[in-house]
C-alpha cells in the first residue's frame, strides 16, 4: 500500500541515520582511548575527538609519533686498574726447552716444552725466573720466546738467597719491570698476575710472610718468605710476574701446579740484581746466625717469655749447626744462642719481612746496631757485617 505520508517516512529514515552517526563514532573514540591508554610505556596517543549533529559526523584527530629510547647495555668496566695498562706491553717472556734440530715441525714451541716463564728486568735481555722452573737444565737447554721471537739463553746465574735464576739472552729493547717495596703489600690489597704474557687476572694479597714449612730453622743468608695469592698455580706458571695497581713488579711465581699461588718477593730480588749488574756476581751482607722467625713460628702452650715478633737466634739440633757460626760477625759481636733479634737499625723484623731479606738490602762491610732481646732484657748490639756469595753460574 502506498506510504500516505512520505515526509514523514522519510524525517523518520534520517533520524534513524543520525542516530546510528552517533552510535559509531562514539564507539570510535572508545576504541581509540582504549587502544592508546594500553601502550602506557611509550607516548601516550591523541585522544580521537568525534562530534555529531543532525546533518553530518565530523572526526578530527591529531597527529603524533611514537618515542623510542634505546636502552644499551652499560659498558664493562675493567678490573685492572688504568695506570697498571697505560702505555704497558708485556714484560713476560716464556722458556721452553729446545728443540733438537730437525725437521719444520720438531721445532715448534708447543705446550709440552715449556718450563715457565720469566719477567724482562732489563733493556738488554736479562730476564728472571724461579730456579724452580729450570731445575737440572743447562743454559743449551732453554730459549726464551719474547715480543715474536725466540732466544738462546747465553749466560744463567742462580741466587741461593731467594731461590731465583736470571737468563741472559740478545733481546734489544725489551720492556723492562720495576719493582715494589715490600711495605707497600698489604693483606687484603690487590694484585694482578701474568702467567702468560699479556694475560692479566686480579688476585687478593692473603699473606704476606708465609714460609714452607714455618717451623725450619733459616740462615740470615736466605730469604724465606713468600708471599701468598688467593688461587692455585697451573702448569707453566713458574717465574710468571705478579704487578700492583702501578704495573710494578710485586714479585714472581715459585708454587708448583696444584699448589696455593706463592710468590718471590721482589725485595729481595732487586737487592740481588744490582749486585749482579755491578759486580758480575751476586753478594750479599753477611751476620751468620741461624734462626727462627717468631712472627710465623706456632708454639704449644707458654711460649716462656719470647715476644710475638723477632728472629730467635738458637743451635739446631737436627743439622748439627750452631745457631751462630764461628768467627762470623755476629760470634765477633758476642751474640749466642737464645737471643732474639728485634730490630736491625730501623727495620722491625715483623714478619713482613724476613731477616735475611732485610740484611739483603745492606751492603757488605756496614756497621748497623741490632736491638735484641736477652734473658728479658733489651739491648743494643753493634756489628760490622761480612760479606758472602749467594751466586752460582748455571752452566
Amino acid at each position: 500500500m502506498p506510504n500516505p505520508n512520505p515526509k514523514i517516512s522519510g524525517l523518520t529514515r534520517d533520524l534513524v541515520f543520525i542516530l546510528l552517526s552517533a552510535v559509531c563514532g562514539g564507539l570510535a573514540g572508545g576504541s581509540a582511548g582504549f587502544y592508546a591508554s594500553s601502550y602506557s610505556g611509550y607516548e601516550r596517543l591523541p585522544t580521537v575527538v568525534s562530534t555529531s549533529t543532525a546533518q553530518s559526523v565530523k572526526v578530527v584527530a591529531t597527529t603524533s609519533t611514537f618515542a623510542l629510547v634505546q636502552v644499551g647495555r652499560p659498558a664493562l668496566t675493567s678490573v685492572v686498574p688504568p695506570a697498571f695498562l697505560k702505555q704497558r706491553g708485556s714484560f713476560l717472556g716464556t722458556i721452553y726447552r729446545t728443540p733438537k734440530v730437525g725437521v719444520f715441525e720438531d721445532r715448534f714451541l708447543t705446550n709440552d716444552r715449556m718450563l715457565g716463564q720469566a719477567v724482562a728486568v732489563t733493556s738488554d735481555g736479562w730476564f728472571i725466573t724461579s730456579a724452580s722452573a729450570i731445575t737440572g737444565l743447562k743454559t743449551a737447554d732453554m730459549v726464551i720466546w719474547y715480543g715474536g721471537s725466540s732466544y738462546a739463553v747465553d749466560r744463567g746465574v742462580i741466587d741461593r738467597l731467594n731461590g731465583t735464576v736470571y737468563l741472559k739472552t740478545s733481546a734489544k729493547d725489551v720492556q723492562s719491570a720495576s719493582f715494589t717495596r715490600a711495605q707497600d703489600l698489604v693483606v687484603g690489597g690487590e694484585a694482578w698476575s701474568e702467567y702468560r704474557p699479556g694475560e692479566i687476572a686480579p688476585h687478593v694479597i692473603l699473606d704476606l710472610s708465609r714460609r714452607n714449612p714455618a717451623d725450619e730453622m733459616t740462615s740470615s743468608e736466605v730469604a724465606a718468605r713468600r708471599v701468598i695469592l688467593d688461587g692455585v698455580s697451573a702448569l707453566g706458571d713458574l717465574g710468571g710476574g705478579v704487578w700492583d695497581a702501578n704495573g710494578q713488579l710485586v714479585g714472581i711465581v715459585d708454587s708448583k701446579p696444584g699448589e696455593t699461588a706463592r710468590i718471590i718477593p721482589a725485595a729481595s730480588i732487586a737487592a740481588s740484581f744490582s749486585s749482579l749488574l755491578g759486580t758480575g756476581e751476586i753478594r750479599h751482607a753477611y751476620l751468620g746466625v741461624r734462626a727462627y722467625d717468631l712472627a710465623a713460628l706456632k708454639l704449644s702452650g707458654d711460649r716462656e717469655g719470647l715476644p710475638l715478633q723477632g728472629a730467635l737466634v738458637r743451635d739446631e739440633k737436627k743439622g748439627g749447626k750452631p745457631g751462630v757460626a764461628l768467627n762470623s760477625p755476629a760470634a765477633k759481636a758476642k751474640l749466642k744462642s737464645g737471643d732474639v733479634i728485634l730490630k736491625v737499625e730501623r727495620d722491625i723484623l715483623d714478619g713482613t719481612a724476613d731477616l735475611g731479606e732485610v740484611l739483603s738490602e745492606y751492603r757488605p762491610g756496614s756497621s748497623v746496631t741490632l736491638r735484641i732481646l736477652r734473658d728479658k732484657t733489651d739491648m743494643d748490639v753493634s756489628v760490622v757485617l761480612g760479606s758472602v756469595v749467594t751466586s752460582e753460574v748455571l752452566k
